[in-house]
Order: C-alpha cells, then sequence, then structure tokens
C-alpha cells in the first residue's frame, strides 16, 4: 500500500481541525476558524515526520505530547491553567472517541477474526473506514454530551453586567435565574443578587468591615451601620426563604447604575432596582457571582 504524502496531510487537517471543533463546543471556548485552522495544521505537519528516517526520535511520547499542547495554546489560547487543563482534557477525550470508533467499526466490518493485524488494503478503503468512524464518533459524543446538557443549558444564560455606586464600578458574570424570584419588600422591585467578594471593590469601608467581621446578620449592628452611612448609599434590608434557611436576610442597596451585557446590545436600567449581598459562592464551580432576576430583562 502506498501512502501519499498529500493526502496524509489533508486528511489529518480534516480530522485534527474535527477534533480541535468538537473540544471548542465541549469547553464553549471562543475561537475563531482561523485558529482552529492553523492548529490542525501544525498538528498535521508534524505526521509527516514518518517520512523522514532521521527523525523517528521525534515518535516519543514527550514530543507527541508537546504539539498536542502547541496545538491547544494555538487553537484556543487559555488564559488560566484551570482553562488549559479542560481544554487538553476534551481533547483527548475527542481525539480518543474518533480513534477508537474507526478501529471498532474496522474489526466489526473486518473478515479476519486475528486482532493483531490493523491495515487497510488501500487508500479508499482508509477513507471509508475514516468517515464511517468519524460519524459514529460523532453521534456516540452526541450521546454522552446529553447527560451534561443542564450544564450546558446553563451557561447559555449567563451574561456580564457593571453595577455602578460613588463613580466606582463592579464587573459581574451573572446567572439569569429564572427560579429567582426575590423582590425587594416596599417597592415590590426585583432583586440582583451578587457575592461579596464581587462587590467589595465599590461597598464603602464601614459596610466591608460589617462584612468582614460576620455582622451583616447582627440587627442592631446593621441598625449603626445605617445610620452612621446615611445617605452615602440606601441601604435595605431583604428577606428571603430558602431550603435549609426559613427566615434569611440579605443586606441590599439601589446603585448608581446598572449594565447588562447581551448578545446584541447593552442594556442599561433605569428602574430602582436593588442588589442584595451575598456573603458566600453562589455556583460551585465559580461559573458566576451574580443571580439575575428575569424580569429585570423583561
Amino acid at each position: 500500500m502506498y501512502v501519499y504524502a498529500e493526502y496524509l496531510l489533508i486528511e489529518n487537517i480534516i480530522i485534527n481541525f474535527i477534533i480541535l471543533y468538537v473540544t471548542k463546543k465541549i469547553t464553549r471556548t471562543k475561537t475563531s476558524k482561523l485558529r482552529l485552522f492553523i492548529a490542525s495544521l501544525v498538528g498535521s505537519t508534524y505526521t509527516l515526520v514518518a517520512f523522514f528516517p532521521s527523525l523517528q526520535f521525534m515518535g516519543k511520547f514527550i514530543i507527541k505530547f508537546s504539539v498536542s499542547i502547541l496545538m491547544i495554546i494555538l487553537a484556543f489560547n487559555p488564559e488560566k491553567l484551570h482553562q488549559f487543563f479542560k481544554q487538553l482534557s476534551a481533547f483527548y477525550m475527542v481525539a480518543f472517541g474518533f480513534a477508537g470508533a474507526i478501529i471498532g467499526i474496522f474489526y466489526i466490518l473486518n473478515n479476519n477474526f486475528n486482532l493483531t493485524e490493523f491495515s487497510f488494503k488501500d487508500f479508499d478503503e482508509l477513507v471509508k473506514f475514516l468517515i464511517v468512524g468519524i460519524g459514529v464518533a460523532i453521534l456516540l459524543i452526541r450521546y454522552i454530551l446529553k447527560f451534561y446538557q443542564i450544564k450546558i443549558n446553563k451557561e447559555k444564560f449567563l451574561t456580564n453586567i457593571t453595577i455602578g455606586l460613588n463613580e466606582k464600578e463592579a464587573k459581574l458574570t451573572a446567572l439569569i435565574d429564572t427560579g429567582n424570584s426575590l423582590k425587594e419588600p416596599i417597592s415590590q422591585r426585583p432583586v440582583i443578587i451578587a457575592e461579596y467578594s464581587a462587590l467589595e471593590c465599590i461597598l464603602p469601608e464601614i459596610i466591608r468591615n460589617m462584612y468582614l467581621n460576620k455582622k451583616e446578620l447582627d440587627l442592631n449592628f446593621m441598625a449603626n451601620v445605617m445610620d452612621e452611612i446615611g445617605d452615602d448609599i440606601r441601604l435595605r434590608l431583604i428577606p428571603f426563604k430558602s431550603i435549609g434557611s426559613e427566615n434569611g436576610i440579605l443586606v441590599g442597596f439601589k446603585p448608581d447604575s446598572i449594565e447588562v451585557y447581551l448578545d446584541n446590545e447593552t442594556k442599561k436600567l433605569t428602574e430602582d432596582i436593588i442588589v442584595a449581598i451575598y456573603n458566600d459562592k453562589l455556583a460551585a464551580d465559580e461559573q458566576y457571582n451574580g443571580l439575575l432576576h428575569p424580569e429585570i430583562l423583561g
């Protein structure tokens, strides 16, 4: 069987591009098709080492692993280490899924029972098995991803918001939470819930000290803070109910401005909207640090 370098290169570019594209979808990474193509081309060029006996040392594991790392960097340019490991693990999961599907299809359709032989008669047979194997792999991966559909759908409801107070700004990633029905009891306006750590940069020092000392649930202490702070920030006490907390209290305030960044527009909220301060983590995976009431967006 003859192997033509140009066919091998084109074939690997296509396969690498598909693997990187599926990796992009799984990890929800924003990147361009040009970056995916460049990474695919680099990974495919590496396979040409097989045609040069003097470069056989580049077939070692450390070199192969380094090439895959380079492909991830070129394709996605990860800014954080956890993003890099997430993309790298997804890349190998998809690659092994494709390879396993191709090998599996080969043995199912091959009449030879000898499992030690793995070779194709000609290039046309190779292409046939690649097409069938890739198709089966895509179906398998799509089926597996259904188990993670809730998480993937949740990410579609994430948006960035900016909260302004006393000429300072805090930027948050908020979940548009359809289960959030919290409203300020007097005005009945919807409430945005935000983590204290995200709002710390815009809060007055007296309020920061209150949260650092865990005094936000001390009503007497809160009353003194409200008297002392005066009109600098208009505080609210917002009762709420949740599992494990029948009579909870959140401290809220009315910000000077709120901007919500949607896909096609930036929405500036002009109504009296209250921001409630939550002194804990809203998401275990830290995907978001705010909860946006759906009524705010209409």
